[in-house]
Formats: structure tokens, C-alpha cells, sequence
């Protein structure tokens, strides 16, 4: 009984996290959306609008993985999953709508410490599955390892958004430079945290960041093909970490994550 509590508890924190996610969609929390807020703080490694829809993937799989954890209490793989990974959820929840709620405000500055506790959490949280992992179990590592993808690349344009806003001066390197830079270590860094990890579909959300940083590179409402530099480098880190999502399948034998050892 003591473990279905803990999973009813983490269903509504999500919901609580959704709705408040919602109303900073909406604009519904300071009169600006979070879209309108990112406007006023383009850089060259923002990916294109069309992007974000990504988060209706990811909300949709954290569903499943919040029902499955109430329905399946006598699977003994979800029972651990409720006792390994329940607390880390509901704080990456609490960090997920202070970002929510500072940004809205525009503290972008402040939301960039919330936004680091948050995936930091998701990493964590994808250690305990990594730990407690069976074979042919796909939904929570998906649902996941996805989630922490996307706040990986999230953090990174929500740093530069924070740069933007206090007019940082790049330690004197061009636009262009400083994007290829950032686009290059933030590649490396997603790869080597994949090696830790070992999550086939953590690499995959900042693989379609860095497309949609392509395209709004070239788009007419973005930057009209004005880089080519940052786009090529957009296409080349694309591959790169599609590729490496491919190598780790491979070295999982063919599945999201790697058989714990007992």
C-alpha cells in the first residue's frame, strides 16, 4: 500500500507540473508565454518553433510511465522503479516549475539554476533505472532518457538566452564562432554523458534540437542562411549523435539500456 501511495503521489505531481507547464505555454502566468520570452533572447543556436513540439512526445510517454507505475504494483520491476526513482521525480517536478515560473518572469538568469538542478536530477534518475534495468522493459528508459535529452540542449540555449541577456561580450569571439563552439562541446558533453548513462535514446532529442538549429538558421523568420558555418556544424553534430545513439544500441545488444548485472 506504502508503494502505490508513492506512485499516486508522483502522478499528481506531474499533473501539478503539467498544468503549470500549460499556463506557461499559454502565457497565463506573467502575461508572456515562454515562446515570447525566448523571442526577446534569439541566438544562433535556437532551434526552429516547430522543434518543441517534441514535448508532446515526451509528456505523453511520462503518462505512460506514471499509469504503468500505479497499474503494474504487483510487477517487481515497477515496484523498484517506484522505490529507486520516486523522490528524484518529484524534485526534478519542483525544479521543473520553478524554471517554469522564473523564466516566465524573465529571470532568465535564476531559471538557468533551476534548469541545471533539473536535468541534473534526470541524470540521476536514469542512473537508478540504468541500475535496476530488465530486459524487453523499454517504456521508463524511453520516456527518460528522452526527457533528459531534450533538458540537456534546453540548458544549453537557455544558458546562451541568459548570456544574451546580460549582454555578454563572448570573451571578444564572433557570433558565429562562439555558436560553433557551443554546438561542438555540447556534442561532446552529450556523448560522454551517454557513456555513463549507456540510454540509446537520451542523444536522439539533441540530435533533432540541432535539426531544428539547422533550420532556423535558414528560415526566413529565422536567419535566412546568413551562417553556414553553424549550419554545417548543426548537420555535422546531428549525425554525429545519431550515430553514437546507433554504436550504444549496438553495444546494449539491441535494446534501450544495457541488462543490469546482478
Amino acid at each position: 500500500m506504502e508503494r502505490t501511495k508513492k506512485a499516486w503521489v508522483n502522478a499528481i505531481f506531474f499533473v501539478i507540473t503539467l498544468a503549470v507547464n500549460t499556463l506557461g505555454a499559454l502565457g497565463l502566468i506573467n502575461g508572456l508565454s515562454q515562446k515570447e520570452i525566448s523571442d526577446r533572447y534569439v541566438t544562433l543556436i535556437t532551434p526552429s518553433p516547430s522543434t518543441f513540439s517534441i514535448w508532446s512526445v515526451i509528456y505523453t510517454l511520462l503518462l505512460a510511465a506514471v499509469i504503468m507505475m500505479i497499474v503494474k504494483k504487483a510487477d517487481t520491476y515497477y515496484q523498484k522503479a517506484v522505490d529507486e526513482i520516486s523522490l528524484l521525480f518529484r524534485l526534478s517536478s519542483l525544479f521543473n516549475i520553478a524554471w517554469i515560473v522564473t523564466f516566465s518572469y524573465v529571470l532568465v538568469e535564476i531559471s538557468v539554476l533551476f534548469i541545471v538542478a533539473f536535468v541534473i536530477t534526470l541524470a540521476m534518475l536514469n542512473q537508478k533505472l540504468r541500475a535496476i534495468h530488465e530486459s524487453k522493459r523499454w517504456l521508463l528508459p524511453a520516456a527518460f532518457g528522452m526527457y533528459t535529452g531534450w533538458l540537456t540542449i534546453a540548458t544549453v540555449v537557455n544558458i546562451a538566452a541568459a548570456l544574451v541577456k546580460i549582454e555578454w561580450n563572448r570573451f571578444g569571439l564572433s557570433e558565429e564562432l562562439w555558436a560553433v563552439i557551443i554546438l561542438a562541446v555540447s556534442a561532446v558533453l552529450v556523448i560522454l554523458i551517454l557513456l555513463r548513462l549507456e540510454n540509446v535514446i537520451y542523444p536522439l532529442p539533441v540530435a533533432w534540437a540541432y535539426f531544428g538549429i539547422y533550420q532556423f538558421l535558414n528560415a526566413p523568420e529565422g536567419f535566412k542562411g546568413q551562417y553556414n558555418l553553424v549550419e554545417v556544424t548543426a548537420l555535422i553534430g546531428m549525425v554525429v549523435l545519431i550515430g553514437a545513439a546507433a554504436i550504444q544500441l549496438y553495444r546494449n545488444r539491441f535494446r534501450i539500456l544495457p541488462v543490469a548485472q546482478n
